[in-house]
């Protein structure tokens, strides 16, 4: 594998991609069909044999027709003697690849990653300091992410929440993003497990960076039922008027990254 592709959130391979879900309780397990695995504090829902299915819920073989059985990154496989839910190959079709350059797109089962484009030339320019190369209308431009970015519900995911229901997950966002509500951003430091609606949430390890520092690999933690672990890197910039962006990779781990308030006040500054 090449070593451009050993980026961020490839150090977030902390666990098998599969077709399952977390959740609190096995209440949010398929009622007939799913079978529940007690964790630390939650459960994670799946199939029992013979459906197919993310574990909230499962579809018996025999009935299904439609990729709609499948969990999420796979298609249903209606060939004699297959009959299952196989794993989509992201990577290879532009359709589904939200990877800048195909060649840093790793496929998975159930999901893809996308490497870094640090120093990777974007249509013939490396990107300065404060800029990243992203996809503009079929081509590939350096971008100021702060002006460039996707919206984010940040009150669903504050380290104050207590996980319940269904766990969410924000291993199938890729780009920037800027999360929405009054003051938010990542988290900065432990929360513990089973918070911000996930099982063992992404937190960053130190502070945010300032203005004018550009787009800077900030450590991540895992927050564990064994504790906070080093789990990998995350670009972020801060930006003009009070506000972050973070780009997402894809993951591995079916998590989210926890969010908390700040004073954007301190952010605000004029060129």
């Amino acid at each position: 594998m090449n070593s451009s592709l050993l980026l961020s959130v490839l150090a977030l391979c902390l666990g098998a991609a599969n077709s399952q879900s977390n959740a609190k309780t096995c209440a949010s397990c398929h009622s007939t069909a799913g079978l529940c695995t007690q964790k630390t504090g939650y459960v994670t829902c799946s199939c029992t044999s013979g459906y197919v299915g993310n574990g909230v819920n499962c579809t018996p073989i025999a009935s299904c027709t439609t990729d709609t059985c499948c969990s999420q990154g796979y298609y249903w496989d209606n060939r004699v003697g297959y009959k299952v839910c196989t794993d989509i190959n992201e990577c290879a079709d532009s359709t589904t690849n939200k990877c800048v350059f195909t060649s840093t797109c790793v496929d998975k089962k159930g999901i893809y990653l996308c490497g870094s484009t640090k120093n990777i030339s974007c249509n013939g320019t490396i990107c300065a300091f404060d800029e990243d190369c992203v996809s503009f209308e079929n081509s590939a431009e350096c971008e100021d992410p702060c002006f460039d970015y996707q919206e984010l519900n940040g009150t669903t995911r504050l380290s104050t929440i207590n996980s319940t229901g269904v766990f969410t997950t924000d291993r199938y966002n890729f780009g920037w993003f800027r999360y929405i509500g009054s003051g938010l951003r990542i988290q900065e430091g432990c929360v513990g497990p089973v918070k911000c609606g996930s099982a063992e949430p992404f937190t960053l390890n130190s502070s945010h960076p300032a203005i004018g520092e550009g787009i800077v690999m900030m450590n991540l933690l895992a927050n564990t039922v064994s504790g906070c672990t080093a789990a990998g890197t995350i670009p972020v910039k801060a930006c003009p008027g009070g506000y972050y962006v973070y780009k997402f990779s894809g993951s591995l781990k079916s998590e989210v990254y926890c969010t908390g308030k700040y004073r954007s006040s301190v952010l605000i500054y004029q060129y």
